[in-house]
C-alpha cells in the first residue's frame, strides 16, 4: 500500500475520532476542544513551519505558511469519510 495513503487514512481516522468524542483520540491533546459536544465538521489545512530569523523584531519564534486544505470539511454522517474509513478497515 502506497505509505503516503496510510498516512492520510490514520489522519481520516484521527478525525473520525474526534467527531465522536472519542477519550482515546482526546486524550493525544493537551486539552478537549470540545467539552460540551463533539464538533459537527471538522477539516484540517496544511501550514509550513519554520523559525524565524533571531533578528526578528516581532519576537515571533515562528513563521508559518498556509500550504492548503489537508481534509476538507467533513462531518460524521458524511458517506465519502465512511467509505474511506472502511477501506482501511478502520470501521465497519
Amino acid at each position: 500500500m502506497d505509505p503516503d495513503r496510510q498516512r492520510e487514512s490514520r489522519i481520516v481516522h484521527l478525525g473520525w475520532k474526534l467527531l465522536h468524542n472519542d477519550a482515546g483520540a482526546l486524550s493525544l491533546l493537551a486539552s478537549n476542544p470540545f467539552p460540551e459536544a463533539p464538533p459537527r465538521f471538522l477539516r484540517a489545512e496544511l501550514y509550513r513551519y519554520e523559525f524565524t530569523d533571531p533578528e526578528d523584531e516581532t519576537d515571533a519564534w515562528w513563521k508559518r505558511r498556509h500550504l492548503g486544505s489537508y481534509m476538507p470539511a467533513l462531518s460524521a454522517e458524511s458517506k465519502e469519510l465512511q467509505r474511506f474509513l472502511r477501506e482501511f478497515h478502520w470501521i465497519e
